[in-house]
């Protein structure tokens, strides 16, 4: 048997698809009347045919797009950090032979400090914008 929360709750779920555009008023008004009417919980489900699926007030559309950019974005970031890693263990290497091998000046040390640096900032923005406000959600 079919409650009154029960229908309140399609209600609600039909006038935000009315609200985002995906029913029109005649529509909205049919299946509103349908959720009044009904007595089954099947009847109630007619009324949301054709509609988005709904997940704690979260299209499951826009959900899975969210997944998506987010998995991208962490794609990204862990090349992005795999190849600075790369970068800085050779740039390291570098370092050293060049100060067993000839010695180093100032300017060939400020060199590579310039040559480390930048790219180590580019990559703790691209942590920064991309993998701390995800992380922030958890906790």
């Amino acid at each position: 048997m079919v409650g009154d929360r029960d229908r309140d709750r399609i209600i609600v779920a039909l006038r935000e698809h009315y609200a985002r555009g995906r029913l029109t008023l005649e529509e909205f008004s049919a299946r509103s009347d349908l959720v009044f009417a009904s007595r089954s919980y099947s009847e109630l489900r007619t009324a949301l045919n054709g509609l988005p699926l709904r997940f704690g007030g979260i299209d499951l559309a826009q959900m899975g797009e969210s997944v998506a950019r987010a998995a991208v974005r962490g794609a990204v970031l862990f090349a992005a950090t795999c190849a600075y890693l790369v970068f800085s263990v050779t740039l390291a290497i570098v370092l050293v032979l060049t100060l067993i091998l000839g010695g180093a000046t100032t300017t060939v040390l400020l060199v590579f400090l310039v040559v480390w640096a930048v790219p180590t900032y580019l990559v703790s923005r691209m942590w920064r914008r991309v993998a701390l406000p995800s992380l922030r959600r958890f906790v």
